[in-house]
């Protein structure tokens, strides 16, 4: 099953309970297979996997994050849930405890990893010789302003790619994300850049 078959939004969680029975057999489902299985799943128990996603992380396109992620591990790995250590409530309200606090941990890391970035970039421009042309400050602020008006997700691989001095490959492991993603948020984001110079300039 691919990723975007299924979309986890607020505007799908109704919220309920099964009984014990009923948990396994929609552990069963699952097990053959069977996509309607999950989306009973996600209707069931959305609500509360999205509410304590909601009140580890503080964005709700975050806490939808975390709620995917949390019926996608359902989906691949049906056999780790255990119906005799509990229900399937239970079992699903840890795994997205799990991947929100892994979440806010990896995108603290991110920000620590931006922070230095910006402390490296801003002292190195403080270093600059005195002589410096005034087309180099210019460039220099030129690109600054391009970055801000690039999305989040290009701004990110880009500041750690060209700044920072990863490989697209480090980017991806650092970001967690596939390495042809990298590659197409650094392509896509170096055209943006290279448009918005021009544009400034008036080439």
């Amino acid at each position: 099953m691919r990723t975007n078959e299924f979309a986890v939004t607020s505007a799908r969680y109704h919220g309920s309970t099964m009984d014990r029975s009923a948990d396994v057999a929609l552990a069963d489902r699952l097990m053959e297979r069977d996509e309607s299985a999950l989306n009973e799943a996600i209707s069931t128990y959305g609500k509360l996997v999205f509410g304590i996603a909601r009140r580890v992380v503080a964005e709700p396109s975050l806490a939808e994050e975390v709620a995917q992620d949390t019926f996608l591990a359902l989906w691949r790995r049906p056999g780790a849930y255990d119906p005799e250590r509990g229900g399937l409530q239970a079992f699903l309200a840890g795994v997205a405890r799990n991947k929100a606090i892994d979440l806010v941990r990896r995108e603290e890391a991110l920000r620590r990893a931006k922070d230095s970035l910006i402390r490296e970039a801003e002292a190195t421009s403080a270093a600059v010789s005195t002589n410096e042309s005034q087309v180099e400050v210019e460039d220099r602020e030129d690109v600054r302003t391009a970055l801000g008006q690039l999305s989040e997700l290009q701004r990110e691989a880009i500041v750690l790619a060209y700044f920072g001095g990863r490989t697209y490959r480090e980017v991806a492991a650092e970001l967690e994300i596939p390495e042809g993603t990298a590659k197409t948020r650094l392509r896509d984001g170096l055209m943006k850049l290279r448009e918005i110079m021009e544009s400034r300039r008036g080439l």
